[in-house]
């Protein structure tokens, strides 16, 4: 069998991994149905357990459709979302929800901009498919593991917006934690279930670059350097530092 050979494009995806941002505010410049199946594509080619491939995608441009994925968002997870970050001192509040109740109607009108984007991808999953793999994959076990299939379902998600990034077009992960509502809106079949919603357009504002730790503070060498490891206060600092590094970004939404 001829060897492959590698394309070197290390720099390339240096390049657009930098360039790509989660985006919620979009113009409104059409996406093509080209590009949307281009994303979609790539996608597939993600890594999962034993090659299950538990996902789906539905392709959406419907105004409407998109119209009732906001109301969805807004009754079953926005809200849910504020009220339970308000139980953190607001020094650790995620930026997206650290305001004040009285302005809660105008705040997720401006958390809900990716509803005007052109197209959006709902990724789903049918998790029949994870008995595909070994049998200890299909679920967290008292070690507190991560499932396959949680983990698979990461994997689609970033080539997702890697691959609206390399069409020059931005996206977001629009996470929610209920079913009913967009399983309604979509017409989602049991067992399969929404995963996550990626808005797909071009940006309607720059976004300050990326912010991510230094290299050296995060690779050890032959063993774990416990030097390195977070303890007590150092960890709220930790949080303290995200937190502020997010807003600027969170706040041009």
């Amino acid at each position: 069998m001829e060897p492959v050979e590698t394309p070197h494009t290390y720099d390339a995806l240096m390049q657009t991994l930098n360039w790509r941002r989660s985006i919620r505010k979009f113009t409104d410049e059409p996406v093509s149905d080209e590009d949307l199946l281009k994303i979609v594509d790539a996608a597939r080619l993600a890594m999962s357990g034993a090659n299950s491939q538990p996902w789906e995608f539905i392709i959406i441009k419907d105004k409407e459709t998109m119209r009732k994925l906001r109301e969805v968002y807004v009754s079953d997870d926005y809200q849910f979302t504020y009220w339970l970050e308000q139980q953190r001192d607001p020094e650790y509040r995620h930026p997206y929800f650290n305001y004040p109740p009285e302005e809660i109607e105008e705040q997720m009108v401006r958390a809900t901009g990716w509803a005007d984007a052109p197209a959006m991808i709902a990724i789903c999953y049918d998790p029949r498919k994870q008995f595909g793999s070994v049998l200890s994959a299909r679920a967290n076990l008292a070690d507190g593991s991560v499932s396959v299939l949680s983990c698979s379902m990461g994997h689609v998600s970033m080539l997702t917006q890697l691959a609206a990034a390399s069409l020059g077009l931005s996206s977001a992960r629009i996470d929610t934690n209920s079913q009913d509502g967009y399983r309604k809106v979509l017409d989602i079949p049991e067992p399969v279930r929404l995963y996550t919603m990626v808005p797909v357009g071009h940006r309607a504002y720059q976004p300050g670059p990326p912010r991510r730790f230094p290299l050296e503070d995060l690779v050890h060498y032959e063993k774990y350097d416990h030097a390195k490891l977070m303890k007590g206060e150092q960890f709220l600092e930790h949080l303290k530092k995200i937190r502020g590094q997010g807003k600027g970004n969170y706040g041009k939404r």
